[in-house]
């Protein structure tokens, strides 16, 4: 394995013109710069990432903190956000919220503890009162994941739930679906309460009754979805779409009815948000929202990359809206 010493002897530089160049401190020619790079490109030589962060007194590392580390969602987001981070040379330092507030704030300052140059957090509890009060404290950017921001007061990467939810219900009306079931995620958080602040506000606007008794609340899970539906179909018979806030809770339900020998969609339509891995193989295949977790992961690590050599870069919200994904699970209304 190949050492500084092995880069100083083949880019003809002392140890201390390495240093330098690897920590990016101190003057050095562009072209004693492109021999070290050259040189190390050739001997695939690797600066240790401990040694770096003695240098520098910092950890060359990404914080990362996600609400869980369970489901689909966020094995996407941990596998994209590691990718970018080996790439970029740093190291992905990944905590666990729990969901909590206060175990959310605990993480934040456990990673400046650790020195990290940036933090990503993914949170549902946080509000953006939260989250602007955290980093005015702050010596490192922090940008947020799953929410907006106020202009100018935070960096952030957010998906459009109110937009999701519009697609979804906008969709099974097209199907000329009158009686639409709700089966939501926990309403404590601000991504249910957007969904279904966009679920309701589409169907009025649709001139479709929001029938409030058939908007069951539920935390995500398989097993949520599957007890909803019964819990819905012993309410009314009279139900012929129901919009799951997640897919789990579109598999679970789907698993409900045909227990009940219902059909789907022959008898009643699912859509389900996410277009989590295992939707399209189904049977039938589920009709869902695509969200690009990939893509905001991608913009929220470039953005805490760029503000580790850049604080001053003005503080935005980008936002990004999903795709409707129209499989088998749903169908028009001939009822």
């Amino acid at each position: 394995m190949a050492t500084i010493n092995d880069v100083c002897k083949l880019a003809g530089v002392s140890k201390a013109t390495v240093s330098r160049v690897m920590n990016g401190k101190g003057p050095v020619k562009e072209e004693t710069k492109k021999l070290i790079f050259d040189a190390m490109e050739t001997l695939n030589y690797k600066p240790s990432l401990v040694a770096q962060a003695l240098a520098t007194n910092s950890s060359n590392s990404i914080g990362l903190i996600v609400s869980f580390f369970d489901g689909y969602y966020f094995g996407i987001l941990l596998k994209e956000a590691t990718r970018i981070a080996e790439e970029s040379g740093k190291q992905l330092i990944v905590t666990d919220g729990h969901n909590q507030l206060e175990t959310e704030i605990e993480a934040i300052n456990s990673l400046v503890a650790r020195k990290c140059d940036a933090i990503l957090i993914y949170s549902r509890t946080m509000t953006a009162t939260d989250y602007c009060k955290i980093q005015e404290t702050l010596p490192i950017p922090l940008v947020v994941i799953n929410r907006t921001l106020p202009d100018g007061l935070g960096h952030a990467v957010a998906f459009d739930q109110y937009d999701a939810s519009r697609m979804a219900i906008e969709h099974l009306i097209e199907l000329k679906h009158k009686n639409i079931a709700i089966i939501t995620l926990s309403l404590a958080s601000s991504t249910g309460q957007i969904r279904l602040q966009g679920a309701k506000e589409t169907l009025e606007k649709h001139g479709v009754y929001y029938d409030e008794s058939l908007t069951i609340v539920k935390h995500g899970k398989l097993e949520d979805g599957y007890q909803a539906c019964k819990e819905l179909l012993s309410k009314s018979d009279k139900i012929t779409a129901i919009f799951c806030f997640n897919d789990h809770l579109a598999l679970g339900a789907i698993k409900a009815l045909k227990e009940m020998n219902l059909r789907v969609p022959e008898d009643i339509s699912i859509v389900g948000i996410d277009n989590d891995e295992i939707s399209a193989f189904l049977s039938p295949a589920l009709t869902t929202i695509n969200v690009p977790i990939q893509e905001i992961t991608q913009l929220a690590m470039n953005k805490a990359l760029a503000l580790i050599s850049d604080k001053e870069i003005k503080p935005t919200t980008e936002v990004l809206t999903g795709d409707l994904i129209i499989r088998d699970s749903s169908m028009e209304n001939n009822k």
